[in-house]
């Protein structure tokens, strides 16, 4: 009898953020039961956000587990043959049970279900399909915008091309080198390879180009991460475990690396 008391205790506020840690990587439905249970509990003004800094995800990620726990938590293991995304995009829908129930019954991916939704509402299933998140996968400080891209695109190399480049650009490239006609006259002793071919040595030291400074470096490493943020939806995250071991191995140790190199930040 005393075992089962101590069992329906709750947890106190550091249980809720270990369990929820040690999901991570493994289910989205116990950090939304320990958001849940956190945010009732022990938020006292708190948000999300808050919970997310103690067990390492942002408060939008928090925000959707914890939605999806609290709509679904209930009647999900009704459900065998579904993923948590086939949930999470379900969250919104007024016939979400329908939907999930016919593809419990034959098993179906997310993007099953969303064209068979799509089907039953008389919808053309060949053209592009108009919907949106059931809520937005990050907040407006993590959407990257146009020049956050073409910094990612510099610190990957000059050698790939920015994304969005048109071929106008290249084509002046192209003109500007093209636009340089060989000298017919004057100094005929001129030869590419020659003495003065290369101009005053302490000249091309002056206009050696300076590295990156401190700051720049930040800005592109935020704007890097920032946009893996946002690409780590919770489907993609549900498919992690189908991508190659040697894939997964790499992932999972960039994130370490990443977190080893910055403990010392906050």
């Amino acid at each position: 009898m005393a075992e089962e008391t101590l069992a329906e205790e709750p947890q106190t506020e550091d249980q809720l953020v270990i369990r929820a840690q040690e999901a991570l990587s493994s289910c989205n439905w116990v950090i939304g039961e320990c958001a849940s249970e956190w945010t009732q509990k022990y938020a006292r003004g708190r948000t999300d956000a808050d919970f997310g800094s103690m067990i390492g995800l942002s408060g939008d990620q928090v925000y959707q587990r914890r939605r999806v726990w609290e709509t679904f938590a209930d009647v999900n293991t009704d459900y065998t043959n579904l993923k948590w995304s086939h949930f999470y995009v379900a969250l919104n829908w007024d016939d979400a049970s329908e939907c999930l129930q016919w593809a419990n019954e034959i098993e179906a991916t997310v993007a099953e279900m969303k064209a068979w939704r799509r089907s039953q509402h008389g919808e053309d299933l060949t053209a592009p399909a108009e919907e949106e998140a059931p809520f937005s996968i990050a907040p407006d400080y993590l959407q990257v915008g146009d020049n956050m891209v073409r910094e990612v695109a510099d610190v990957e190399g000059e050698g790939r091309s920015l994304a969005g480049a048109g071929v106008g650009s290249s084509g002046e490239r192209a003109e500007t080198v093209n636009s340089a006609p060989r000298e017919s006259s004057g100094n005929s002793e001129y030869a590419p390879f020659g003495q003065g071919a290369r101009g005053d040595a302490s000249s091309d030291e002056n206009e050696k180009r300076e590295g990156p400074s401190s700051e720049e470096i930040y800005k592109r490493a935020c704007a890097s991460i920032e946009k893996v943020v946002v690409a780590l939806s919770p489907e993609l995250i549900e498919d992690f475990r189908e991508m190659p071991l040697e894939l997964q191995q790499r992932f999972v140790n960039a994130v370490k690396n990443l977190q080893s190199r910055t403990a010392g930040l906050s």
